[in-house]
Parts: structure tokens; C-alpha cells; sequence
């Protein structure tokens, strides 16, 4: 059941909570909407959760997270620990629009509230309470006027290369880059492996300099890439394209690149199957020494 309280200035989406499910553990209880929940931009929405029976969350941490960011965008949506609001933990695009109910907070209620949402707000939200083991997730989708935006990026599927080829991490999006204003971050690792910015493109990291670019002409078309030229072992892994539009305002997807040494393997196994198979062994030895004959042959027949 779904209750929307008007205000003159802003609205407020109250999720109620009644026969939720809940995960158990212990003697406590967190219960929180596990719905999808959908609202309009500009909207304020509460993320519903509390402990059953109440009991008071004001020393606890209590973790507000948002887990489809990872690896490529780390830090929390709100974090509360000891009575204090840890704010250096706190992801940039939050700032100044996430709060919990600090009143409440003894009586076990941890619900979330996050200010005038965006479409960039769309995701997983993930509140943890380490001290008893409880974690839920909620999924948020925002929208315009009842309009729901399709996802940023187009989705693709895990890239394969082997090792010594090149490969194309695909990264396009589905609005608008602008060269001038924008700027783009391959990230592997919490590092920097390519960027560009003001229509430059440069690599931080030795082992990917002159193996990593971005076409500028496709870079104006939303197709942000990334060619990797020499793949070595070392380069599976996740990577992140990151696009900045303003200073809190970053939007990432996550390519995963799987490394394998398939031709060696391939021949590797040709040759230890010929050194392991006598039949093998002995077959080529047989065709050897018939060709030999032949030739033994067909020269003494030339002489004659």
C-alpha cells in the first residue's frame, strides 16, 4: 500500500510498511520494502526499513550503500555510526540530499530519506547493520512525469580476448557526450588507465601507455570504447567507464574482459598428445621410413 502526502513545495513517497518480508537473524529483525519502487525526478522518496521488535539503532552503523556501483563508484549514500553522520564516506552526488530520521533512530527506525531524486539515482540501495548481520536491498527507479529512462549505457556482455590480440571494451551511452564539456575515465583497479579530457586523450599508467585510445570521431557519436592493443595475462579483469558531466554528477558501467592463452594451449596439447599417444609415434615413424623406401626405389630405377 502506497500513501502520497502533498506538500506545497515538494512531495513525499511513504512506502507503509504492512506483511513485508523480512531476513531473521537472531532476535532482531530488519524489515524493510523490498519492492520495486518508481517515482518522478524532483520527488523526495523514503526507503522504508526498521528493526522488529524496536529496539534503538543510535549506536549502531548503519550502512546505506549502493552495491550496482561497484567497483566503479565506491563510497556509501549515507553512513551513520555513533550518533555521527560520516560524511567523508559519502558518494558526491549525495551530498546534501540524504538524511535518516535521527529522532527515530531509537526506536529502530533506519529508514532512508534521499531529496530530489534524478534519473541517476536509479539503482540498488542496500541498508546494513554490521552489529547484527542484517542487510536488505531495495531497487529505486526514477522517472519523469511517469516516464522511465532506459539505462544510461547499452548493455553488453562480458569480452573475451587472447593473449597478444587486441580487443574493444565497448562503452556507449545512451545521451549525450559533449567533448567540450565532458570528461571520460577508463578505470581498472581505482586507477586512471585512460582519459580524456578537452579533447585529449592520455594514459596515467606505464603498463597501458601507447596500448590504450578512443576514437575522437566516435567519441562524438556517444561511442566511447576503449581499444586495448597487446592484451596480456594481467589485464582481465573489471573496468570502468566513467563519464563526468559535472562535479557530482559521474555516470559508469562495468565491462568485464576475460584473458585466455587459447593458441598456446591449442598447440601445447597438439604436442603433448603426440608425445603421449604411441600408436601415434609410431605411425609417423612408419610413414617415415615408407617414404624412405619409396624414394630408395624410384632412384635406383632412374639409374637402371
Amino acid at each position: 500500500m502506497v500513501q502520497v502526502l502533498i506538500c506545497p513545495t515538494k512531495v513525499t513517497l511513504i512506502l507503509l510498511l504492512s506483511t513485508l518480508p523480512a531476513a531473521l537473524t537472531g532476535h532482531n529483525t530488519l524489515k524493510c520494502s523490498t519492492e520495486k519502487i518508481t517515482v518522478s525526478a524532483a520527488d523526495d522518496v523514503i526507503l522504508q526499513c526498521r528493526l522488529e521488535p524496536p529496539i534503538s539503532a543510535e549506536s549502531m552503523r548503519i550502512e546505506w550503500t549502493r552495491p550496482d556501483l561497484l567497483p566503479c563508484i565506491r563510497g556509501s549514500v549515507h553512513t551513520h555510526e555513533d550518533g555521527r553522520f560520516l560524511y567523508e564516506e559519502q558518494i558526491p552526488s549525495y551530498n546534501n540530499r540524504s538524511s535518516l530520521f535521527v529522532d527515530q533512530l531509537i526506536n529502530g527506525n533506519v529508514s532512508l530519506k534521499v531529496s530530489r531524486v534524478t534519473p541517476s539515482d536509479t539503482g540498488k540501495y542496500r541498508c546494513y547493520l554490521p552489529s547484527i548481520h542484517q542487510e536488505v536491498v531495495i531497487e529505486l527507479t526514477v522517472g519523469h512525469d511517469g516516464f522511465v529512462p532506459p539505462d544510461s549505457f547499452i548493455e553488453h556482455k562480458p569480452v573475451e580476448a587472447v593473449v597478444g590480440s587486441d580487443v574493444i571494451l565497448p562503452c556507449v551511452s545512451t545521451f549525450n557526450i559533449s567533448l567540450d564539456d565532458h570528461i571520460l575515465e577508463w578505470n581498472k583497479d581505482d586507477e586512471e588507465i585512460y582519459t580524456v579530457q578537452d579533447r585529449r586523450g592520455s594514459t596515467q599508467v606505464d603498463d597501458y601507455k601507447d596500448r590504450t585510445s578512443v576514437s575522437i570521431e566516435e567519441f562524438k557519436k556517444n561511442n566511447v570504447s576503449l581499444k586495448l592493443s597487446g592484451v596480456k595475462e594481467t589485464d582481465k579483469g573489471d573496468y570502468c567507464c566513467c563519464i563526468k558531466l559535472d562535479r557530482d554528477n559521474i555516470k559508469c558501467t562495468k565491462v568485464t574482459l576475460d584473458v585466455t592463452k587459447e593458441r598456446k594451449q591449442h598447440e601445447d596439447e597438439q604436442q603433448t598428445n603426440a608425445e603421449a599417444d604411441p600408436l601415434f609415434a609410431d605411425s609417423i615413424g612408419a610413414l617415415i621410413g615408407n617414404v624412405a623406401v619409396c624414394l630408395v626405389a624410384a632412384l635406383v630405377g632412374f639409374v637402371f
